[in-house]
Parts: C-alpha cells; structure tokens; sequence
C-alpha cells in the first residue's frame, strides 16, 4: 500500500523517520499533489501545509472531492480551533499540529491502512492505538468480515454529517436486520452505539487539543442536540464536557 505525504520540499527532511513495513511512502510538494495521489495510488495522504492555511484547507478540500475514499491526515504549523473544526468538516481524518510526534503519527497511519487492507481482503485484523479507558475499541483487532470492515471505515468518514442503520447496512450489502446482529456479534455493541463511541473519542480529542467550546465541538461530530452530547458524553467517560477540560487544565 502506498503512502503519499505532501508538503513543501523544505518539510520533507522532518519525514525521514516515517518507516512503515511492507509499504511504500512518496513525498510532493503541493504543486505536484494531484497527480502524485493518482501516479501512486494513494491509500492514504498526509498532508502538511505548514503556515499556509488557507491554501491547505483548499487543497484538502479539493482532495477529498477528487479522492473521496481515500483518509487524509492534516498538519499544520498554526493550530487553531477554527482550523481544527474546518479541517475536520472538510474530511479530514485526524489532525496534528507542529511539532508532530512521529510515533504517534506513525500509529495513526498504521491503523488507517489496516481499515484500507481490510476492505481489499476478506478477513484481516483491524488495528487501532486506543488508551485503556476505550478498551473496547480493542475488539476490533480481531479478525472481522468484510462488510463489517466497510461499515466501520464509512463511520469513520462521516462522523460529523448523518448515519443511520439504513446507510451502514447499504454500505455492508445485507439487510439492516442482518447487520445489526452482524455487527453487534462481532463488535460487541449495536452499530449505533458504536457510532456514538466513536464520536465522543473525537470530542476527547477537540477538547483536549483546544479550549474549544462544547456547543461546537457537539455539532462537530455529528450531534444536533447539546443535552444528547452532554448526556452521551458522561455515559461514556463519567463526566460532563466541562468537567472533562477541567480534568485537563488539572493535569497540567
């Protein structure tokens, strides 16, 4: 599987130290993106835009409409909530703010493409670095089926927009009934559940990353109601958003 980083040439150096087993990784310069991400059919794109902002949200943006299924990480140099929210909405995958840990970077790269090989094979392991407060996540190192697999990368795409059993099914190609007991048999919880977890993990993140607001960063991943967030949000962690970021400034 290949791998296409893109950032200006003077960034390339700091991407030396990205070593992944098995696949193959290409550097372009901006200019040189769109025809790189074909040439190399990228499975996956980090892209680093440094101090130019704007024209990195543009080409993400124009990315993810020529290159929809493919998940781009997004760097930058000036992290801000702004940025972060747009980044995010735009189809951004994750995102890092200089200086970027390697290792972490590196896992984060691993566990995507292990998503992308299950798609192409019919059962292979999903791979994700979680902490030990998300324990469950660790279900899906095992073995899945392929539809499961498929499900799971289209939750992933789309946590901040609208999903309903009646798309993930589609996604799977079985009936919705068919999928629920599916997914819930190898995942361990109800898709919807899932889709749940999966969007507080993202809110951890928004919060623990900037002093973002609640009310944003509930309609960022995908929740219309703000009582739904809060109340969803200490279901899964035992504490409110707020008390969340308090428990972050106390750690410091």
């Amino acid at each position: 599987m290949s791998v296409v980083i893109i950032a200006e040439k003077a960034f390339h150096d700091q991407y030396l130290s990205i070593n992944l087993k098995g696949e193959k990784v290409y550097k372009c310069s901006p200019v040189e993106s769109k025809d790189a991400v074909n040439r190399y059919r990228a499975d996956i794109i980090i892209l680093d835009c440094g101090l130019e902002v704007g024209n990195g949200l543009q080409l993400l943006k124009e990315l993810k409409s020529s290159q929809s299924g493919t998940p781009i990480i997004f760097i930058t140099d000036v992290g801000s909530e702004d940025i972060l929210l747009k980044a995010f909405k735009t189809g951004a995958r994750d995102f890092f703010k200089k200086p970027v840990h390697m290792l972490e970077l590196m896992e984060t790269v691993k566990g995507i493409l292990s998503v992308k090989k299950a798609t192409r094979e019919k059962r292979r392991s999903f791979t994700r670095s979680v902490s030990s407060q998300e324990e469950f996540f660790r279900k899906l190192t095992t073995s899945q089926p392929n539809n499961i697999i498929r499900a799971i990368h289209y939750i992933e795409e789309n946590l901040s927009g609208v999903i309903n059993l009646e798309r993930l099914a589609q996604e799977s190609t079985v009936s919705k009934y068919h999928f629920c007991r599916l997914f819930k048999r190898c995942i361990g919880m109800s898709p919807m559940k899932f889709v749940i977890s999966m969007r507080i993990m993202r809110a951890k993140k928004l919060l623990k990353i900037y002093e973002s607001s609640v009310s944003s960063v509930a309609t960022n991943v995908g929740f219309n109601d703000l009582s739904s967030f809060i109340v969803q949000f200490k279901k899964f962690t035992g504490m409110t958003p707020v008390q969340y970021k308090k428990s972050l400034r106390e750690e410091l």
